[in-house]
């Protein structure tokens, strides 16, 4: 988590984010472990939520929820060109289809950020969490987002990148056009071994209306897995896209 987070607004966000990952009930005491939080200004937080009304406290077994309140919260941003359910039909399609975590990203500075995560029912699968961040010019999902960009936005990027990140994390302008170019092709990009050891994503951008923000969707898996079906998850992709989209 960025140390330049204001810690109270960063906790309250982690306790939604929690509830969003474990999708039931849960005590204080669960939360504080979690997070290795004090169980007091933990309470103290969710008795806050509580009266401010995005928390339900049930107190036979002094276990909390999430209200409608938050699920309404992000309602309006939902308006995107998805004729047969919300974008979370979308992302369970894949999820259905594939048995890989699918990742729902958008750009966060310098960082493809996922908004959204369905874990793998596969055996052996990647586990993300929400607001799991990759870096923008080297990820699947984020080397997706860029190619809504002109020229000069991604050389800015660029010259962000290296000076945000040491020698070892430098980019090169022209391995990064050339890549845009593969990527912009192909309509899908694929990337493997570059964050974590042996895993990958293979990510294509959703159809977004002009002015609405970018949003990439991410098949993750085992790197050999993503290689070997890579036609196959491309395919399910687009089927996806096709099926929910007006466009």
């Amino acid at each position: 988590m960025e140390t330049n987070t204001v810690k109270s607004a960063t906790r309250v966000i982690l306790v939604l984010e929690y509830f969003d990952q474990v999708r039931r009930s849960a005590s204080v005491a669960e939360v504080a472990e979690h997070h290795m939080w004090p169980h007091s200004s933990t309470s103290a937080l969710m008795r806050s939520l509580v009266t401010l009304g995005y928390l339900h406290y049930d107190s036979s077994d002094r276990t909390y929820l999430p209200s409608m309140r938050v699920a309404l919260l992000g309602d309006w941003i939902q308006n995107m060109p998805l004729k047969n359910g919300p974008l979370l039909h979308l992302l369970q399609y894949l999820n259905d289809e594939t048995g890989e975590t699918i990742v729902l990203a958008a750009q966060n500075g310098l960082h493809a950020q996922y908004l959204r995560v369905l874990q793998g029912t596969n055996v052996v699968h990647t586990h993300f969490h929400i607001s799991t961040r990759r870096p923008l010019l080297n990820s699947g999902t984020g080397r997706m987002l860029i190619t809504r960009m002109d020229d000069a936005s991604i050389r800015k990027l660029v010259r962000k990148h290296n000076a945000h990140f040491d020698a070892e994390r430098q980019i090169d302008s022209a391995q990064v056009f050339e890549r845009l170019a593969t990527d912009r092709k192909n309509g899908y990009a694929l990337s493997i071994h570059q964050v974590t050891a042996y895993t990958g994503v293979i990510a294509t951008l959703l159809p977004t209306p002009p002015g609405k923000q970018p949003l990439a969707i991410g098949i993750a898996g085992l790197s050999q897995r993503l290689v070997s079906d890579e036609q196959r998850f491309v395919g399910a992709m687009r089927q996806a896209i096709k099926l929910f989209s007006d466009e």
